[in-house]
């Protein structure tokens, strides 16, 4: 690397980049500084997530993916099984994490009252989401079992 590559360590855009999340945490730090509730409710959030994700959610989803490693050994045609199943089940347990209160329909007047909509179609539509996901995972794994068949031959 030369020029300016060679002395920043990157190219320009990367710096670009990284001066514009400079700049937009700086406009987000200026607006809760200005108002202390909402400082402190984003401080008690981020501890809270940390905490949460630190003492429950981070070993709960060590101790699934521990049990899915005997989904390793499952192969066919050396295909292993383990992505196919890990990563439809990250994406739905992270889209449940996200819309838990209303897939579960826990605010029910709160939701509808502030936002003017309904939140019946929250469950059918994370089921939908999961099933397509499911769907195509396992379809993806067909592919990948036909790809290396193909390949042995």
């Amino acid at each position: 690397m030369s020029g300016f590559a060679g002395r920043y360590g990157a190219r320009p855009w990367h710096l670009l980049a990284l001066l514009a999340c400079f700049a937009l945490t700086g406009y987000a730090a200026s607006r809760l500084l200005g108002d202390r509730t909402a400082l402190v409710r984003v401080t008690v959030w981020f501890v809270g997530a940390a905490v949460v994700w630190d003492l429950v959610l981070g070993p709960l989803l060590a101790l699934a993916d521990r049990g899915l490693q005997p989904l390793h050994r499952l192969r066919v045609r050396g295909v292993a099984a383990l992505n196919f199943v890990r990563i439809p089940a990250l994406l739905a347990g992270l889209l449940l994490l996200v819309w838990a209160p209303l897939v579960l329909r826990r605010p029910e007047g709160v939701y509808e009252a502030k936002s003017a909509l309904q939140i019946e179609p929250y469950l059918g539509r994370w089921a939908g989401v999961t099933v397509a996901l499911v769907v195509g995972s396992a379809v993806a794994y067909g592919v990948a079992v036909l790809r290396a068949a193909r390949a042995g031959r």
